[in-house]
């Protein structure tokens, strides 16, 4: 969820809350202040009428008394005490035929010694319709005034948060190989400005690290094949010497062993480097059939020496968008290492569908370790050939490509596949 999303959204929770809230408190408040408002004008009321009461009853004509409004009645009671009971009842109205509310004031009270009961009566109708049109203008302007928050919130944030945005897409695009300067505006936002610059600097920091270690990783890689041609070449000469013992030529054979086997290391490493510092940024179309067929034709002579028996199972042709050097390295890495650790008589299995390439050989009876296959100098080989960096150089392919690369042992066979599209 992006930032400003989440904020407008917190935003929006808050005010629904708020408005659920407060719409019920905000209609009983109300409510109760009309009510409280009624009462009192029911008991001045009856204050009012007491003495019109009184002088009925020192006439002995209350039955005669009668109101202009038929909502006050009067009438003797039996009861000595004198208290007030306020209620809210509906009575059903013959002309709106429909229930109507009432607020009632029965008071018992003892006039001229004599007790009596006053009931008085008002409708609540009229309250009722005002209430009601006070909480709707409430709600509305609630509602209007959420709704303009809401939308200057958004607004606001959309302008201020821009420069944000802008700096963000301009780090998506930035290419630490090609050493294009951050071209980042200015704001009137002190803390983005002071981010720009920030990034400026770490960008510029950041291409000159990778400059010296570019510098340094191929002035390594010059000055270590230099030694080593030289000690090939001194070791050849060495060998050629007579008379030569059968103990010396094992040690020289071993020495010449480690001493390729040291280029192999030297010369893996420089591709890894240059891969990790994405030193392989050119593009084309190219025919992943065509380059397996490439390095299994390449691959032949270690094929025929194993007599490993090659199913090329190949239905479809993938056009991969990459690297052509990268490409290279995956299929390289993978064919070399199933050709590497199967046995003599194995098979290898080549199947290639839609964005997937699977690459199955045989080889020892038991799984890989699966969370260190990956890794840098793991290896599960006793094959001295083996340096433990080809599934390494396969998995930093597949990263900077975006493809996914995964391994399987299935039916006594390892199995790696490689999806282009993950």
């Amino acid at each position: 969820m992006k930032l400003l999303q989440k904020t407008i959204r917190s935003y929006f929770v808050y005010s629904v809350i708020i408005l659920l809230v407060a719409i019920p408190v905000f209609y009983f408040v109300i409510q109760g202040i009309v009510r409280e408002d009624v009462d009192e004008n029911l008991m001045n009321t009856k204050e009012i009428l007491k003495p019109k009461i009184a002088n009925a009853l020192l006439h002995n004509n209350i039955s005669q008394l009668n109101f202009l409004d038929h909502d006050i009645t009067v009438s003797v009671s039996t009861a000595l005490k004198e208290f007030d009971t306020l209620t809210t009842i509906e009575i059903f109205d013959t002309v709106a035929r429909e229930l109507v509310p009432y607020r009632v004031l029965t008071s018992y009270v003892i006039i001229n010694g004599k007790p009596c009961i006053l009931e008085v009566k008002t409708s609540l109708v009229d309250n009722e319709d005002l209430i009601q049109s006070i909480v709707k203008v409430q709600v509305i302007l609630l509602l209007l005034l959420i709704v303009g928050l809401f939308i200057i919130n958004r607004n606001l944030s959309k302008k201020i948060w821009m420069p944000f945005y802008t700096t963000l897409n301009t780090l998506k695009n930035y290419k630490v190989e090609k050493h294009e300067p951050l071209a980042l505006s200015k704001s009137a936002i002190t803390e983005f400005n002071d981010l720009n610059t920030s990034l400026q600097e770490l960008t510029e920091r950041t291409y000159q690290s990778y400059i010296s270690q570019k510098e340094f990783t191929e002035n390594a890689s010059h000055e270590m094949q230099t030694p080593l041609a030289v000690f090939h070449s001194k070791l050849e000469l060495l060998m050629q010497t007579m008379p030569l013992s059968q103990e010396q030529a094992e040690l020289m054979s071993g020495l010449a062993d480690a001493g390729q086997r040291m280029a192999r290391l030297n010369k893996s490493l420089l591709l890894l480097t240059k891969i990790e510092n994405s030193q392989f940024a050119d593009k084309e179309n190219i025919s992943l059939n065509a380059c397996i067929e490439k390095f299994i034709l390449l691959y032949q002579p270690q094929i025929n020496e194993k007599q490993i028996t090659v199913e090329n199972k190949i239905t479809t042709d993938e056009i991969l968008n990459a690297n052509t050097a990268l490409i290279e390295v995956l299929i390289s890495n993978l064919l070399g290492n199933a050709i590497r650790h199967n046995y003599v008589g194995g098979r290898i299995n080549i199947q290639l569908h839609l964005d997937e390439l699977v690459i199955e050989n045989t080889g020892r009876q038991t799984p890989l370790d699966e969370t260190k296959i990956f890794e840098r100098f793991q290896k599960e080989s006793i094959d001295s050939n083996s340096i433990g960096l080809g599934l390494e150089m396969v998995n930093k392919v597949c990263s900077i490509n975006q493809y996914e690369v995964a391994y399987q042992f299935i039916n006594n066979l390892h199995s790696f596949t490689v999806r282009f599209n993950s």
